[in-house]
C-alpha cells in the first residue's frame, strides 16, 4: 500500500466516489481538497470540511495536493496590514498550483481578498 494517510488529495473523478448518495448530490466543489484519515487496501476514507463528513474513495480517483498551510477557524495576522483575522475556508488554484485563503475580521466580517499563505502568519494563542 502507498502510504495515503494524512495527505492532501483533490478528487478528479465523482465515479470513484463509494457512497451512492455523495457521488449523486457531489458537495464538493473543485477547487476542495480533503484529508485522507483511514487507508485500506484500494481506497481510503477522506475528511470533509473538519471530519463532518467522511467521504469513502477509491485510491484511483485521487490527486495528491500539498497541505494546506492554515485550517478553518485558525487565527492569523496579515502581515503588511498588521490585521489579525480568522481562516474561514481555503481554496486550491488550480492553475496557480496552491492555496489562497479567505479571511474573515475579528468581528466575523468576511474580508473581500483572498490571501496567499506567504501574506499570513499563524497567531500563537497565549496559554
Amino acid at each position: 500500500m502507498t502510504d495515503y494517510l494524512n495527505k492532501w488529495f483533490w478528487i478528479k473523478d465523482r465515479s470513484g466516489i463509494l457512497d451512492p448518495i455523495a457521488r449523486d448530490q457531489w458537495f464538493i466543489r473543485g477547487w476542495e481538497t480533503l484529508q485522507c484519515i483511514e487507508e485500506k487496501e484500494d481506497s481510503v476514507v477522506l475528511c470533509y470540511r473538519n471530519s463532518s463528513r467522511i467521504l469513502p474513495t477509491l485510491k484511483s480517483v485521487l490527486e495528491e495536493r500539498p497541505a494546506p498551510s492554515f485550517l478553518p477557524n485558525e487565527k492569523v495576522r496579515v502581515i503588511k496590514k498588521d490585521l489579525y483575522a480568522v481562516v474561514k475556508q481555503y481554496l486550491w488554484h488550480y492553475n496557480d498550483q496552491y492555496y489562497y485563503y479567505m479571511l474573515a475580521d475579528e468581528n466575523g466580517k468576511m474580508l473581500k481578498k483572498r490571501y496567499m499563505a506567504d501574506e499570513l502568519e499563524k497567531v500563537e494563542l497565549a496559554k
